[in-house]
């Protein structure tokens, strides 16, 4: 079975097996340091679209929208020496590690919260408590599950919004090509963007359907975005 991406050692969250966990707070995400891109939902496309270039990568018949971290395989640009996110927006998939919602069956509705218990945060000693003393779930926990929600909500809206990207042929392979400043020359495969020539010859009525959707706008985000490979090279010089 392949563990959804930063995920080790992801259990069933318990407040009996886990009474008197505690959460430290994060001063750092390392554990994304080796992730070139993550996924992200159209809510975040407004945000993340002045940061990273947005793609659409297709896997198993499925195709999902991502923020690209880095120009090489296990590069992430974002994420410092000493494990500092640096950029204004960090995407969600991101902030609600190491929570998540695990189903047993890849299509069901019925989802079970889970915590990866290798996550080095995880202590009893110092940090946000997960469940109070007569077992409730602390406001922290509360606050960290809400996230977490919030996230599956959104990213099941956005696989249904670019599903529909997919079916209507709008989405086309990218081929985006770089010069980094030493001069060595990048050709990045492996993903979609939407044609917007394509998007402007759609039916009306399709047209409408995004509108009323209010993805219309998280298209042209998306389009918008793609001029942030050109920052990731400049991110590339920084750190060299």
């Amino acid at each position: 079975m392949t563990l959804p991406l930063f995920y080790k050692k992801p259990v069933v969250l318990s407040s009996q097996h886990h009474a008197g966990l505690r959460l430290q707070a994060r001063d750092n995400y390392r554990f994304a340091t080796g992730s070139n891109s993550v996924t992200l939902t159209a809510v975040e496309f407004a945000r993340a679209c002045h940061e990273y270039p947005i793609v659409f990568v297709q896997s198993e018949g499925k195709v999902n929208p991502v923020a690209v971290l880095g120009l090489k395989d296990r590069q992430n640009l974002f994420v410092d020496e000493k494990g500092a996110w640096n950029a204004g927006y960090v995407p969600a998939y991101v902030r609600r590690y190491p929570f998540i919602l695990a189903s047993q069956e890849a299509d069901a509705s019925d989802y079970t919260v889970c915590i990866d218990e290798a996550y080095t945060g995880f202590n009893r000693e110092q940090g946000e408590q997960l469940f109070l003393e007569n077992g409730e779930q602390s406001d922290f926990l509360k606050h960290a599950l809400t996230l977490v929600q919030d996230f599956q909500a959104h990213y099941q809206r956005t696989a249904a919004f670019a599903g529909r990207l997919l079916d209507w042929g709008l989405l086309q392979p990218l081929q985006a090509n770089v010069e980094l400043r030493a001069g060595d020359k990048m050709s990045l495969t492996g993903f979609m963007a939407v044609d917007e020539n394509k998007l402007k010859a759609l039916p009306a009525e399709r047209l409408a359907e995004l509108v009323q959707q209010d993805e219309l706008g998280v298209i042209y985000y998306h389009l918008l975005s793609l001029d942030n490979f050109g920052r990731l090279v400049d991110r590339v010089a920084e750190a060299a």
